[in-house]
């Protein structure tokens, strides 16, 4: 299946008002707009959005636990600025996921977006997989302090286990602990070989109904092959997948 383009320029067309205001430097309408249209597009076009506009208006009213903060520290990842991280915060507020798995944390930032929805749902656990220091982006890495997740504050850190090691080693043992997984969201090394790798490691273990998420999937074909090849409806936001698994 092809991929749905979910970006504000594809969406310019069907909402004219939020896209003047994006072009003027309001992007909030745009990104209400394109959410809400992503849902219905994953889930049906008769799906009850009444949840995704609840989980919008928190981040509007920044209804949610703040992160530590580093006045010295370059801080990158994705974020609620973005459509692709207010994505991910109504997704898990909407489906209300048991588990989930993330690879790649760094400052933590994603991390501190779900954890958050998770708080918010009283229900679900975050395991995340971190290889630090190995980014090509040195932003995303740390010299001395702070250490990687840095950003998620102590009262967030019981839904979630932190994992450090290598993915390729970590993962298919963590899959086979928990058994049946609800979201995997991959933010680790974005080189083909390895979102493939994550990707086809972790489709066996997804639910009915449940979410396969990546950001940078611009950067190369993993995404879209895996889409392709086993024929799930996904959308692209300007970096970020979503897939939905049905079996």
């Amino acid at each position: 299946m092809s991929i749905k383009n979910a970006s504000a320029f594809s969406a310019a067309i069907k909402h004219p008002l939020a896209a003047l205001a994006f072009k003027l430097g309001n992007k909030a309408a745009m990104h209400d707009a394109l959410i809400l249209d992503s849902a219905k597009y994953l889930w049906g076009n008769d799906t009850d959005i009444t949840g995704w506009k609840n989980a919008l208006d928190e981040l509007k009213n920044n209804d949610l636990i703040a992160p530590n903060e580093n006045k010295h520290q370059t801080i990158v990842g994705n974020n609620l600025n973005t459509t692709f991280g207010k994505w991910i915060y109504c997704c898990i507020r909407v489906t209300k996921p048991e588990t989930v798995i993330e690879t790649g944390v760094a400052h933590g930032y994603s991390s501190w977006i779900i954890l958050n929805a998770l708080k918010k749902n009283n229900k679900g656990v975050l395991y995340s997989i971190d290889l630090p220091n190995h980014d090509t982006n040195i932003d995303y890495n740390f010299k001395d302090q702070p250490t990687t997740g840095w950003m998620v504050p102590d009262v967030l850190k019981d839904r979630w286990k932190l994992h450090l090691g290598d993915a390729k080693i970590l993962l298919p043992t963590l899959l086979k602990e928990i058994g049946e997984l609800s979201i995997f969201f991959h933010d680790s090394d974005h080189s083909y070989e390895h979102m493939k790798y994550e990707f086809e490691t972790s489709h066996p273990f997804l639910m009915n109904g449940g979410l396969l998420l990546s950001d940078d999937v611009h950067k190369n074909s993993a995404f879209a092959e895996h889409v392709e090849h086993n024929k799930l409806k996904a959308l692209q936001f300007n970096k970020g997948g979503a897939a939905i698994i049905r079996k």
